[in-house]
């Protein structure tokens, strides 16, 4: 054990060197730099607009927030669904609206405030609107806590799961006596085996869902069979919107599903699943919400305003505030009751992992727990959840980018590596997903080949389907060699940035511009600069802006997907240095985006000094179209 302790102590530091590193970085930006600064270091949209405002559940308000002009936010930003973040008025004394973002798009975002006063009631003496994220340590605090829990439990589940973790191996994981599958879900047959291998496990399972494979289907399919023969089953994820998906999923199965959670973090389109609206939906609610109401009334006519006050008028007050507070408690034991038979009926529960920290989630144990998105699960986070359950099956691809760390001495302890890292390919209840239905197998296959030791095959439905309009190679490379596209460095947000590898792509946009119409267009690039730079120059682009066209770095990109990507790799040195192009992960994620075309643009003479990327380029030229970029250069 005292190997596996100074593991997870080690973890522990990292935790704290994390948290100690994120509240820096927000002070720093909200001390030292000016508004500008922050909107370009992505903390920031100001000034911003009100294109709609209303109540949504729990009577919270949700706006709607436009930019008011270009410049008031940058593409390249650290907003993302369920954050923290504050409406903050600019007026004589600025006034300040805590609340988190509920949807983020291209130009528009949601924030969910905890109030219930309509922003226009704050902004009848004029003033301007911004929006900015904040610091929020609960989240560091609650996996702090479940690593000390870990460190300190006897619970035979959780020494054997510390152990696994500890020395990435585990025996007797099987259970001889697993309920049989039913194989009628329209599953194919790697999911039917992934969900057999999951469902039979003691302690841990992982399901490896490259890109395309169907994990979140396969992970429907598991839990529907687990619900046949388990009480209640705890899904979780680290991200909102994963949770949320797989909310709705499993109550279109016909499940009774409990959304837990900050109401303000959850999507409208699971709304009826969060605990607020099944409470306020229940046959009970009128009786609680009348006890709620005399209780008011009560309290009301007990406070009012008498000319004679004498010794029976105090006697009679101290009776009826007596009675309120009595009704009062009566409402709230009534409520409490009510939660616990809401919570007891439901089969399945989902939460975000920090989620599973809160009440009342907190107090239940599970057999089972499934963890989605365990690729972008700190391990700390998950320990949150595993302490509720006797077994963990855990998806994802370790082979995409791990979950974002700020701090490099936290990386370096560790912080960055997930259960997913650990375990995939060390326990024997590890299941591949090998079916994918994304990419034309044109598309694939580099990754299939280079990440996934070629045992990945396309469904029929995807290797049928191109685009024949533009040009029937679903993969293609524009090698910028020789054309003098030095990157430029952005010393300010430490980013790089190549314009002209942007007007190689807008010529190849051009030339297939009406075959491109109704289609979802893409473009990435692994630097938050060039993301920068493209999305000013298509905001100045009228014929640009008349696509569909999303500008993403592939960090932000993971987990999403168009029918055509276009790729630009930015670096173009002399020293061959790639940066962290290094990080072939980050490479898998850009070549798995694209359903129909990818369009990769990159300086070889640069990139060449790295035999992957070599390979890239042998792969593109035996499979697709290599061409120099040459003939694009019409500018």
């Amino acid at each position: 054990m005292t190997d596996c302790k100074d593991r997870y102590l080690r973890l522990r530091k990292a935790v704290e060197l994390e948290r100690a590193a994120e509240e820096i970085y927000f002070r720093n930006l909200a001390a030292s730099k000016s508004i500008k600064e922050r909107i370009d270091s992505g903390i920031v949209w100001y000034p911003v607009d009100i294109s709609r405002q209303h109540y949504t559940i729990g009577e919270y308000v949700e706006l709607e927030l436009v930019p008011s002009t270009p410049s008031a936010y940058s593409k390249s930003n650290a907003f993302r669904v369920g954050a923290t973040a504050i409406l903050f008025i600019n007026k004589k004394e600025r006034i300040e609206l805590r609340g988190s973002i509920s949807y983020l798009s291209k130009r528009k975002v949601r924030l969910v405030l905890a109030t219930d006063v309509l922003v226009k009631d704050y902004l009848l003496e004029g003033g301007s609107l911004g929006i900015e994220l904040i610091f929020d340590d609960r989240p560091y605090r609650v996996m702090l806590e479940a690593l000390d829990k870990m460190i300190r439990s006897e619970e035979i589940q959780v020494s054997e799961f510390r152990e696994a973790l500890c020395h990435q191996k585990l025996a007797q994981n099987r259970v001889i006596d697993a309920p049989a599958i039913t194989k009628d879900r329209g599953l194919n047959p790697s999911q039917v085996q992934a969900i057999d291998i999951a469902h039979a496990v003691r302690r841990i399972a992982i399901i490896h869902g490259p890109p395309g494979t169907g994990k979140t289907t396969t992970l429907v399919g598991l839990i529907q069979h687990l619900s046949g023969y388990e009480k209640q089953i705890l899904v979780a994820a680290p991200s909102n919107n994963a949770v949320d998906l797989l909310a709705k999923l499993l109550h279109e199965k016909g499940l009774r599903v409990l959304r837990l959670g900050n109401v303000t973090r959850m999507g409208d389109s699971i709304a009826e699943l969060s605990l607020d609206e099944q409470v306020r939906n229940h046959q009970e609610w009128q009786h609680i919400k009348q006890v709620k109401i005399e209780a008011e009334q009560t309290q009301k006519e007990a406070a009012k305003f008498k000319r004679k006050f004498g010794e029976e008028e105090r006697r009679n007050r101290g009776l009826m505030f007596k009675e309120a507070k009595g009704l009062r408690q009566w409402a709230s034991d009534l409520e409490d009751r009510l939660i616990d038979k809401i919570v007891s009926q439901t089969q399945v529960i989902c939460a975000t992992l920090v989620g599973c920290a809160a009440e009342p989630v907190k107090n239940l144990k599970f057999k089972t727990l499934v963890i989605d998105e365990g690729s972008q699960a700190l391990e700390p986070e998950c320990w949150i959840a595993m302490h509720l359950a006797e077994r963990v099956i855990v998806a994802g691809d370790h082979k995409q980018l791990p979950p974002t760390v700020k701090s490099k001495d936290a990386a370096d302890l560790g912080l960055t590596e997930t259960i997913l890292d650990r375990m995939t390919e060390h326990l024997d209840e590890s299941a591949l997903l090998t079916t994918q239905y994304r990419m034309h197998p044109n598309i694939m296959g580099f990754s299939n080949a280079t990440f996934y030791e070629g045992k990945l095959q396309s469904a029929m439905s995807v290797t049928e389907r191109q685009l024949p309009e533009i040009g029937s190679d679903p993969i293609q490379f524009i090698d910028t060699s020789g054309c003098g596209f030095q990157e430029e460095y952005n010393p300010e947000n430490r980013s790089r940035a190549n314009r002209q590898e942007y007007l190689i792509i807008r010529e190849h946009i051009i030339s297939v511009m009406d075959q491109l119409q109704g289609f979802s267009i893409g473009i990435i690039s692994p630097y938050r600069e060039q993301v920068r730079v493209i999305t000013q120059e298509i905001e100045e682009d009228p014929i640009m802006q008349s696509l569909d066209l999303d500008i993403n770095s592939i960090d932000g990109f993971q987990g999403q997907e168009k029918d055509v990507i276009y790729l630009s790799l930015v670096r173009s040195n002399d020293d061959g240095e790639l940066g962290f192009l290094k990080d072939f992960r980050r490479l898998n994620v850009a070549l798995t985006r694209a359903r129909l075309k990818l369009v990769i643009v990159g300086d070889l003479a640069t990139l060449g000094a790295d035999e992957t990327y070599l390979s890239l380029a042998d792969y593109v030229e035996k499979n697709g179209k290599y061409q120099s970029a040459w003939e694009y250069m019409t500018y």
